[in-house]
């Protein structure tokens, strides 16, 4: 959990966080009630028409393998499942944090997606028993950053660029240097207040030191491993392709082989591009 002291310095650094936009909140609501019908969420996803869009696209993606075009938004919301509908939301809402769709903008947005998609396969093939949560966890793991180009765009804008520079370079030693903090911090305070759980809380403050996790060990695991697998495919800035996955700590706190990482590599790079426009538009 974050200090108090260092969630002081980072409020008082950014401003008050974002809150989460008001229809995915009212979503999140529905979907912690227990009496909640596919008739509820409709209603609720159908005030936002971009929302609503949202969650046609995505479930009609290959992530999801439908037989026929999925065309109504209660057909998305009844093949998909509930807990896919949280991922796909909070995406959305996730999204609303890049205003401007600039360079940088785009590296930061694209590594979340890869980042989401990769925890998801590496979920699935680890028998994790959510593997929606690993998405989210995935997509959530650096929203520090974007938070951080938003409030303080000059000086974060120099730390991207020093990475673009020299993808050695540590983000998080940047960030600390400049700011006296990483982007794993304030993505965890984002997290606590937008009510995501502790274990997806944990998951985003600890996905460079996952064996610091103590609520879902596993799901920390997964999102390093994710992130690690698209600094080396190149989805995002820093690109790392000498990275060895089957070395990290992760990889082998999971028990996940070489041929298991190279089928997420593959199956990663042949998703993300036949899906680009769906999720990263």
């Amino acid at each position: 959990m974050i200090a108090f002291e260092l969630a002081d310095k980072i409020l008082k650094s950014t401003g008050d966080l974002p809150p989460m936009p008001h229809v995915a909140a009212e979503v999140m609501e529905k979907l912690g009630s227990e009496q909640t019908t596919p008739e509820d969420l409709n209603r609720v996803i159908s005030q936002d028409q971009a929302l609503a869009a949202r969650v046609l696209r995505i479930a009609n993606s290959s992530f999801y393998s439908a037989s026929a075009k999925i065309k109504t938004l209660s057909h998305a919301i009844a093949f998909v499942g509930f807990n896919a509908i949280r991922a796909i939301v909070i995406a959305a809402a996730t999204r609303e944090l890049y205003p401007v769709m600039g360079r940088h903008e785009q590296l930061l947005w694209e590594h979340s997606v890869g980042t989401g998609l990769a925890a998801r396969l590496v979920a699935r093939r680890s028998r994790f028993e959510s593997p929606e949560q690993a998405f989210l966890a995935g997509l959530l793991h650096d929203i520090g950053k974007p938070i951080l180009l938003l409030k303080l765009r000059p000086r974060m804008s120099r730390v991207i660029d020093q990475v673009l520079a020299r993808p050695s370079l540590s983000f998080r030693e940047l960030e600390e240097a400049e700011f006296g903090f990483d982007h794993a911090a304030l993505g965890q305070l984002v997290a606590r207040r937008w009510k995501l759980g502790p274990a997806i809380e944990e998951a985003i403050g600890s996905h460079h030191a996952p064996e610091e996790a103590v609520e879902e060990p596993a799901l920390a695991h997964i999102t390093s491993v994710a992130n690690s697998i698209c600094h080396r495919t190149g989805i995002g800035p820093g690109a790392q392709p000498e990275l060895d996955l089957a070395a990290l700590p992760s990889a082998r706190q999971l028990n996940l082989s070489t041929q298991l990482l190279k089928d997420v590599e593959v199956e990663l790079a042949e998703k993300f591009g036949a899906e680009k426009a769906q999720l990263v538009a």
